[in-house]
């Protein structure tokens, strides 16, 4: 970021869904319209927020069912989401070039947009339906993310990481808005 009297508020390229819960998978949404907690975050640190598509909703509408990454891991989703990274890294790579800071916000436990949590489970097919004390969470990147964050890469630009946690068993708001803090306060690339 440049420093002094010309510096600019960074930018943080939010998960769709995010700022628009009614685009989620059938009950997902946790709130009607923005999910707050991190807007606040990012409004009261300055952060201008551009929002990101939705690969998941553009892929398959909204009558869809939870998926796994195993599920819409596939070559027709791939070349999906990597056409969509390229655009939003064609709007990354303008901020860039500006000097500003640039920091994605995803959602962990998706199969898209999780940073450090995906959805996975290779068994399953359909449906999902897991069974008591089992789950589909593991650690990892989501699709779209990966797809990103390589052709963020390949550009040579540098993106802070931080996912939201809302989803994830052991939720805690005070705990997802330190960690947000923190990836906020760090110099682009560096990981949650």
């Amino acid at each position: 970021m440049v420093d002094g009297p010309e510096r600019r508020p960074g930018v943080a390229f939010v998960a769709h869904c995010l700022l628009n819960q009614n685009s989620k998978v059938g009950d997902g949404a946790h709130c009607a319209g923005i999910y707050s907690p991190v807007v606040d975050v990012l409004r009261d640190r300055g952060w201008r927020i551009e929002q990101m598509p939705c690969p998941e909703l553009a892929f398959t509408g909204l009558n869809r069912f939870w998926a796994v990454r195993e599920q819409l891991d596939t070559i027709a989703y791939r070349k999906h989401c990597r056409r969509l990274a390229a655009v939003v890294a064609d709007m990354i790579a303008v901020r860039a070039a500006h000097g500003e800071d640039i920091v994605l916000i995803g959602v962990e436990g998706s199969p898209s947009m999780g940073v450090h949590v995906t959805s996975s489970d290779p068994a399953r097919g359909g449906l999902p339906e897991w069974p008591a004390g089992t789950s589909e969470l593991t650690s990892g990147e989501g699709i779209f993310v990966e797809e990103l964050r390589a052709e963020l890469s390949r550009r040579e630009i540098a993106a802070g990481l931080g996912g939201e946690t809302h989803a994830l068993p052991g939720h805690d708001e005070r705990t997802q808005r330190t960690g947000l803090e923190s990836v906020l306060g760090r110099p682009p690339g560096g990981r949650q």
